[in-house]
């Protein structure tokens, strides 16, 4: 029966609709898992990044308590003038001599600068010294294996599971902090992974220091002053809330500064000044004056700036162009005296208009109507107008043409005023 069949239709379309729907999400779920985008992997202790290694979380928690925290992208020679900045950079590669004494100057004329550094070297206010750590016991274990007849392939996987257990289970090391650093109560602790101490003495201060050495050391310079801080693995995302870490670094920037500055050029990521910046201030400002000479000078000389406009009677045809362009014509081909007899028509139909008198009529017929209505003269001069021009051997001359024009156009201003 017909009432039997719709179902299994609707079944069908059912069917058909939840195996197309079941396709599309698995084509899409196929495609996103082969082609599935892999985040960058950045290097460590880049400001902007969110990498465990990274130490964004930091900079953001910085930008709360300071008027100003922004990248730096150029060569140290190129800090900006002024007082009162701090420059922070986390364990900086490919530091120069050169560098080294720009930020030197920078700091002196009553800037700050934060340096996170395993390893500083190079540094006239502070000497580091190698101490015995973890890694050295390492080595030794390694020799050790060595000698006992081990295949090389056991040594390395020997020593690559003792590397792990290590980094897993390093402990937190004691920190004491010198008089009015910090105000945490309580006993502080920080896992230290570097094997150099900033060496006692000299013009430092140290801030911090575990059993083995002194961690960090403020040295003043002029009127600024450099912090050298061993630790710069406190600072990442992964490890900053681990141990006492935050209580030790935080203290650091507990002064406010008009901007701080995050070193980005030492991690491979600075870019170079611009064209102004490149010049020395005295090239460009002579630059400047020539240029507006120039323009000034381009100015007096009656160039033109800004739009050109055409005139209007250029672009726009007027309604007597016919009239012109005819004559034209008339004065060239010399039509003088049909272009007389054209005004003369002119004056015919007018003097019917008004008069009622017959465009064939001839001049005495035009002279009787005149009477009574224009003075004796305007009569002559209409019944002159009406008659043929006088015949000349070379037409009709240009001073008559003319004459008779002008006093043709007078008879017909004086008709129509009537």
């Amino acid at each position: 029966m017909p009432g039997r069949r719709k179902p299994r239709m609707t079944k069908g379309l059912n069917k058909l609709h939840v195996g197309l729907a079941l396709s599309i999400v698995l084509f899409l779920v196929l495609g996103f898992w082969l082609v599935k985008p892999k985040l960058p992997d950045l290097p460590a202790n880049l400001s902007f990044s969110a990498d465990v290694d990274g130490t964004k979380a930091w900079k953001e928690l910085l930008a709360t308590k300071q008027s100003a925290v922004k990248e730096w992208r150029l060569d140290w020679k190129h800090l900006p003038s002024g007082t009162s900045m701090l420059l922070v950079a986390i364990q900086p590669s490919a530091v120069t001599k050169s560098d080294r004494e720009h930020l030197l100057t920078w700091v002196q004329a009553g800037n700050d600068a934060i340096i996170f550094d395993r390893d500083p070297q190079g540094w006239a206010s502070w000497e580091t010294v190698q101490v015995d750590g973890a890694k050295d016991r390492q080595d030794e274990t390694v020799e050790t294996d060595a000698q006992n007849n081990q295949t090389k392939q056991d040594i390395a996987d020997e020593t690559d599971t003792k590397n792990n257990q290590t980094k897993q289970d390093t402990t937190a090391s004691t920190i004491r902090v010198s008089a009015g650093y910090a105000s945490a109560e309580g006993t502080l602790t920080g896992k230290v992974d570097t094997t150099y101490r900033i060496q006692p003495g000299g013009s430092g201060l140290a801030l911090f220091e575990d059993e083995r050495g002194v961690l960090a050391s403020r040295a003043q310079e002029g009127a600024g002053s450099i912090t050298m801080v061993l630790t710069p693995t406190w600072l990442q995302n992964g490890t900053i809330d681990e141990a006492s870490h935050f209580e030790l670094i935080w203290p650091l920037f507990a002064k406010s500064w008009d901007a701080v500055w995050v070193d980005e050029t030492h991690h491979g990521y600075g870019t170079k000044p611009g064209l102004l910046a490149v010049y020395p201030a005295w090239l460009v400002l002579a630059s400047v004056q020539l240029g507006l000479a120039l323009l000034l000078w381009l100015w007096l000389r009656g160039k033109r700036f800004g739009p050109i406009h055409t005139p209007r009677a250029w672009t726009v045809r007027r309604g007597d162009e016919g009239v012109h362009a005819v004559a034209a014509w008339y004065e060239r081909l010399g039509y003088r005296r049909e272009a007389l007899a054209q005004q003369q028509l002119f004056l015919r139909q007018l003097l019917y208009q008004r008069w009622g008198l017959s465009p064939s009529a001839s001049a005495l017929q035009a002279a009787e109507a005149a009477r009574g209505r224009m003075s004796e003269a305007h009569a002559a001069q209409l019944v002159r107008l009406l008659a043929e021009p006088p015949a000349e051997s070379g037409g009709v001359s240009t001073a008559a043409f003319v004459q008779r024009t002008r006093e043709m156009g007078e008879m017909i201003a004086y008709l129509e005023k009537e």
